[in-house]
């Protein structure tokens, strides 16, 4: 009887030690209104100090970013002038952007994307799992830049 209360002592540990675990992840994570934060954050540089703002947004410089939200911000020509996880990204054609199942996400991106805002769903490569994740990105059409940030979502 000891073995068994021991064995159950033990797996309540564990399953309480993954719960916490779990929200400690959770707790790294940023929301929806973080991600609109930092996009209003973003749209306010801009306006202040115009184009040159950008590199402030851009990797490897941190002052657009929070745990695993970041600034993207696409031009008016559809190449991303901006990005704070992926410098390389800079100068992309969005157009040409697909998620991890295929969808035209770029294309959806130009489209949705007004002066009140709007939120895109999709699948990306998470940074701090490095999985495929389901995302979503709160995109703001502002003097003809798009600019966003995406939060990773809970798995289903």
């Amino acid at each position: 009887m000891k073995k068994i209360i021991s064995a159950l002592g033990a797996l309540i540990c564990v399953i309480c030690i993954g719960f916490l675990a779990g929200m400690a992840v959770a707790a790294d994570r940023g929301n929806e209104a973080q991600a609109k934060a930092l996009v209003a954050r973003a749209i306010a540089a801009y306006d202040a100090r115009g184009k040159s703002a950008f590199s402030e947004m851009t990797a490897p410089n941190t002052a657009f970013t929070d745990r695993d939200l970041y600034v993207f911000v696409i031009g008016p020509d559809h190449k991303t002038v901006a990005h704070g996880f992926d410098a390389d990204r800079v100068g992309q054609d969005v157009l040409t952007l697909r998620d991890a199942t295929g969808k035209d996400v770029g294309r959806e991106f130009v489209d949705k994307a007004t002066p009140s805002g709007a939120w895109v769903n999709y699948v990306m490569k998470d940074p701090l799992t490095g999985k495929e994740e389901p995302k979503r990105s709160w995109l703001v059409l502002h003097r003809d830049f798009i600019f966003g940030c995406g939060v990773y979502l809970p798995a289903p």
